[in-house]
């Protein structure tokens, strides 16, 4: 069985690509807990997260609105899911 242990985030919607440090979630057994305030990223982990594993976009990504910073529009060389 495969398992996730760590998941970088910079360059996805509240995880800017200007921030100097991508944001990092280690995942720990057998469960992990993400909490925090509204508007604090945690929609946007979980959406990482399929994104990554799956390939599967986000609902409302497709219709004009952003998930994944797009280089050329941010000034920056790359943006990624580490």
């Amino acid at each position: 069985m495969a398992r996730l242990e760590k998941l970088c985030l910079k360059g996805v919607r509240s995880y800017g690509p200007f921030d100097d440090d991508e944001q990092c979630v280690s995942f720990m057994s057998p469960i992990t807990l993400i909490m925090g305030q509204n508007g604090s990223g945690k929609t946007t982990v979980i959406e990482a997260l399929k994104y990554a594993t799956t390939g599967d976009a986000p609902p409302g990504s497709m219709r004009g609105q952003s998930f994944i910073h797009d280089p050329k529009l941010s000034a920056v060389a790359e943006v990624c899911l580490l």
